[in-house]
Order: C-alpha cells, then sequence, then structure tokens
C-alpha cells in the first residue's frame, strides 16, 4: 500500500458521519426539515388553538420569554394548558437553569451547609423531574403537530454516544497507544515512554508542540481512580460541578443518569480531598521545572489555582479555551477515554470567535452542537493542512498542551483525570508578556493572599543597588500592598475587577521574584527578548503614511507646514 493511500486511509477514520444520529424524540417533536414531508395542512390554525395569543410569537421569542418565569410550578402550569406549551416546557434547559439560578441565590445567602433549590434533595433522572419532586411522568405526545429544530436538536445533543461517533478514530488511536507511537503522522500527537524524552528534548524540540506520556509498561505510575473509588475515599465531602458544590453520591447519581447536552463537569481545586490526591502521584519529571512555583515558597503562598481533580460522565468536557495566564499544563487520564482536538495559538478555531484581544471567547454553541454542525469535520480539514492535531487518550496517558494552543476536550466515557498547569524555562517570555499586556485577563490569584505574599517580599528584602525597573516594580508593590491594607480586600479573584480598581501589580511581582531565584537568567533572557517585542509592537504602530513619504520626494529641503509662529 502506498504512502498517499495511507495517508487517505487515516484521515478518513478521523472523518465521522454527523447525520447518523437522528433519535426519535420521547414527545414526538420532528426536525423542521420533516415539516415538508408532513400530511397535517393545518398547522397554523392548530398552532393557533393550542397557543391562544402565544401563537403571535416567533418560536425563539417564545422560548425567551418561558426563560423568565422563575417559579417551577408556575412553568409546570402553563405546560399542562396544551399539548404544544407542554413539549415548550418539557426541554431540560428550562429546568436546569431554574436549578442553577436558584443555587446560585441561596450559595451567596449560605445559610446552611446544605444548598437546596425548591427543596430538591435527590437526582431524579433529569431537572424536570428533580426540581418537581417527580418519580414518574407520563408524558404528552406532540406527534405531527411540533416540527422544531429548536426543541428536537438539544434531545438529539443529548443521546450522542460517542463511543460509537468516533469509534474509528478510537481503533485507530488505541493501535497507536499499544504500539507507544502514532500511526497518523500527519496530524496525530506524538507518543513516548516517559523515560525515553529528556528535559533536554522537551524544552528544545517539543515545548511548542503537544505530546503524549506514557507509563512505563506494567508499572503503577498513576493512581486507577474511578468513579467508585473516589466515592469509598469521600462518601461524605463535596466537590464542585461547575456552578454547583454536590457530594459525589448525589454527583454520581445524575453523572449516570442525566438527559443534559452538556453534563455538569466536575471541576475542584481546592478542597481538602484534592490536597489529600495530590500526595498520591507526582508531576512528571520534565514538567516539574516551573517558575510559578516562585508563588508558593517560604512566605510568599499566592499561587494561582493550578491543580485540579476533573471527572465527568459520556459528552461531557470542556469547549475551546486557552490555558489561564497563558501557562502551559499536563493532563492524565486515569480511568476513561478524552478526544484531544488542539490548535496552534495563531489559528482560527472552526464555529468559535474572538476580538483581537482574545477577551470575550464567543462559542455559540456546545461541544455536542458544534460536531453536529459540522465544525469538528472542518477541524479535520484544518488537520490535513497541519493547523490541527487530533488525538485520543487512554488510562496512564499524560499529554501536554503548550502554552496559548486551543483546545477541547471531549469525554468519550466516564472518564476522571487530573491535569495542572505551569511555566516551563523556554516559555517565560509568553508568560510575562501576558502578564504585562493583558493585566485584566490574569485569573487564579486571590487579592488576600497576594496582598498578604507582596507584603512578606518587602519585608525580607534586601537592600541592594537596583535598576530603575526594580525601583518602579517595588514602587508598585508598595502601593498595592497599602492599597491592600485600606481596602481590606477579600479573597477573590484578581481577574474580578474590586470597586476600588487598584491596580494588581502580577507582573511586576513575578518579575522580582525571577531576578532573585535560579530562573535569573532565563527571565533576564526573557525580559530583553520582551523589551524587542515591544519596540517591534511601537515600530508598527509609529510608520510613515505613504501619503506622507510622496509629499516630501523630491523636495531638496526639510517638508513643514510653514506655520508663522510670530
Amino acid at each position: 500500500m502506498g504512502p498517499e493511500l495511507k495517508r487517505h486511509r487515516a484521515n478518513h477514520c478521523y472523518r465521522i458521519n454527523i447525520y447518523a444520529i437522528a433519535p426519535t424524540h420521547p414527545l414526538g417533536i420532528k426536525p423542521s426539515g420533516n415539516a415538508l414531508l408532513s400530511a397535517v395542512s393545518n398547522e397554523e390554525e392548530i398552532n393557533r388553538k393550542l397557543l391562544g395569543d402565544l401563537a403571535r410569537f416567533p418560536e425563539d421569542l417564545l422560548v425567551e420569554l418561558l426563560s423568565y418565569i422563575t417559579d417551577p410550578q408556575d412553568l409546570k402550569n402553563l405546560g399542562h394548558c396544551s399539548r404544544i406549551l407542554y413539549a415548550y416546557t418539557y426541554g431540560e434547559d428550562h429546568w436546569r437553569n431554574l436549578y442553577l439560578k436558584e443555587y446560585e441565590r441561596l450559595e451567596k445567602l449560605r445559610k446552611s451547609s446544605e444548598i437546596v433549590p425548591f427543596g430538591s434533595q435527590k437526582w431524579r433522572g433529569s431537572w424536570r423531574k428533580s426540581v418537581l419532586a417527580l418519580d414518574n411522568e407520563a408524558l404528552v405526545q406532540a406527534n405531527s403537530l411540533i416540527f422544531s429544530d429548536l426543541l428536537y436538536r438539544p434531545y438529539q445533543c443529548s443521546n450522542i454516544d460517542y463511543t460509537s461517533l468516533f469509534k474509528r478514530i478510537i481503533d485507530y488511536e488505541r493501535r497507536s497507544s499499544e504500539m507507544c507511537l502514532t500511526l497518523n503522522t500527519e496530524f496525530g500527537v506524538e507518543r513516548f515512554r516517559e523515560g525515553s524524552l529528556s528535559l533536554d528534548d522537551f524544552q528544545s524540540k517539543y515545548i511548542n508542540k503537544p505530546f503524549i506520556l506514557q507509563a512505563e509498561a506494567g508499572s503503577n505510575r498513576w493512581p486507577k481512580w474511578g468513579f467508585d473509588e473516589l466515592l469509598n475515599m469521600f462518601p461524605e465531602e463535596s466537590f464542585r460541578q461547575e456552578a454547583v458544590q454536590w457530594n459525589l453520591s448525589k454527583y454520581l447519581e445524575y453523572a449516570k443518569n442525566n438527559r443534559d447536552e452538556s453534563p455538569l463537569y466536575l471541576f475542584d481545586c481546592k478542597g481538602d480531598p484534592m490536597k489529600k490526591l495530590s500526595q498520591e502521584y507526582e508531576a512528571p519529571a520534565i514538567f516539574k521545572d516551573d517558575a510559578f512555583k516562585l508563588f508558593q515558597s517560604g512566605e510568599v503562598q499566592c499561587r494561582p489555582d493550578h491543580r485540579w481533580l476533573i471527572a465527568g460522565p459520556g459528552r461531557s468536557g470542556s469547549t475551546f479555551h486557552k490555558d489561564p495566564n497563558h501557562t502551559s499544563a499536563w493532563n492524565a487520564v486515569l480511568t476513561g477515554m478524552k478526544l484531544w482536538v488542539m490548535l496552534p495559538p495563531d489559528v482560527q478555531v472552526p464555529g468559535v470567535s474572538t476580538d483581537k484581544e482574545e477577551e470575550e471567547v464567543t462559542a455559540p454553541i456546545g461541544t455536542s452542537e458544534w460536531i453536529l454542525s459540522g465544525f469538528y469535520n472542518d477541524a479535520v480539514k484544518l488537520a490535513e493542512l497541519g493547523k490541527c492535531m487530533i488525538t485520543v487518550t487512554f488510562p496512564g496517558e499524560c499529554i501536554y498542551v503548550p502554552s496559548g494552543w486551543w483546545h477541547s476536550v471531549i469525554n468519550l466515557t466516564d472518564c476522571v483525570a487530573i491535569t495542572e498547569n505551569f511555566v516551563p524555562e523556554p516559555l517565560l517570555v509568553k508568560v510575562l508578556s501576558f502578564l504585562k499586556d493583558k493585566p485584566t485577563q490574569i485569573s487564579g490569584f486571590h487579592l488576600k493572599d497576594l496582598g498578604r505574599s507582596v507584603d512578606a517580599f518587602l519585608r525580607n528584602l534586601q537592600t541592594e543597588e537596583a535598576s530603575s525597573d526594580t525601583v518602579n516594580h517595588i514602587s508598585s508593590l508598595k502601593e498595592f500592598v497599602q492599597a491592600s491594607k485600606e481596602h481590606e480586600f477579600d479573597n477573590e479573584d484578581c481577574g474580578v475587577k474590586c470597586e476600588s480598581e487598584v491596580y494588581v501589580p502580577v507582573y511586576e511581582f513575578f518579575v522580582e521574584l525571577l531576578k532573585r531565584s535560579k530562573h535569573k537568567e532565563a527571565a533576564e533572557m526573557a525580559l530583553e527578548e520582551l523589551k524587542k517585542l515591544d519596540q517591534m509592537k511601537h515600530s508598527e504602530r509609529v510608520r510613515d503614511s505613504d501619503m506622507w513619504n510622496e509629499l516630501k520626494k523630491g523636495s531638496s529641503e526639510s517638508f513643514s507646514f510653514s506655520f508663522d509662529l510670530e
């Protein structure tokens, strides 16, 4: 078989058939295109009878109006007025939003240790059943009445079986995993045994390229935590699952039986369980050289959030994002499988838009909708052009995500993993540039901890001959400490603007910590490169216009506007 044919077959494995997912809706709702084949000729008249004056509203406006109903019983009673209204109030999004808004309100009040929106203590298989405390429900059918993509599409997305949809990719990547290499040489992610990749090779050859590390064959390199193991270890502990914080027992009931398009994802970094779990493993050796450790040394204890336990059912995952503060990351799968779609920093992600500074990332649809809308196959086309990488990680595999890379992660099955963010020396300039130029996008640092750490640093500062930059940095740090005492900051994330609009000198603090550390030489090189980059940016902004050059052309004297100053 020739290399071209092999490559074609490999690439063909990564494309998916998005038209193969067409489940029957439990209420008989059908996609809008089916209306063309419907025998119903008086659809508008039926709508007027079953919706009354609400039939005047366009469908999207009707759904938006329903979102303003805040009482579950009111939403339920409205749905009982007609078969069509029942269908429009049946969708999970309404009930999920009701629950989460009430949870957020009660969490702010925090009058008890357990937050129970609408008295809903038990997960009953859906948000609607849970909020209304229903164990069973007789579904009201809307056969041949409703042809709506707006209602059908979320149900279609919630019924994706990723192991079936991505079967060819999984099989192909599994063979690569078993051989510890990549069969997809065109846009796959390389695999290495953990001990075979040295720190020098990592920092010189692979610092800006994703790769996968495998534990040595037969080793117990990573703990084999699954849902059941975590539940046995922490039967009463609560974990953060996006907008809620449930105990594991409730979350696992939800994970095993839900109808969400994008199920809640356990993503916890602050609880006592994570402190305990962090003692059960260690980072791969080549990722231990981490400049951000300076934020957790001695009296300086203000490191941003960087270590997470992540767990979720199939269909859960993360939409496209870049890791915080321009850090790099590693992610180790303990149980389950993850699909990764990764793009370099300068490549536009299909279906995702940003502003120029990437302060606003607009992903109007969830991951499953992104796949069904054809954007995943668009990513495969980009991959064939060398602008995207796609892979699957299996238990015992640890993937490296370079600084600034876009990535989306999809749990193909129930999955438990751990991940950490870090700053390797060769990427210091990227991190410093981010901290300096995008202070409003810095996240994970907490104001109170930062204030205490800066204060401790200044108290222990040795008298020394300082550069003008250092003098300015120390001045900024002193102003911040004074402001932190005056305003009595709480421990909110510094990415959230505080009312006092105080400048948070994370960049200045990091630079001064680097100058007094083992990273001093690398930091000096990074700062010099940063100055060159700033000069280049300045020269690009201050350029002679073509018209100005044309005016000066041919003139023997220096050009002026000849204003008479007298």
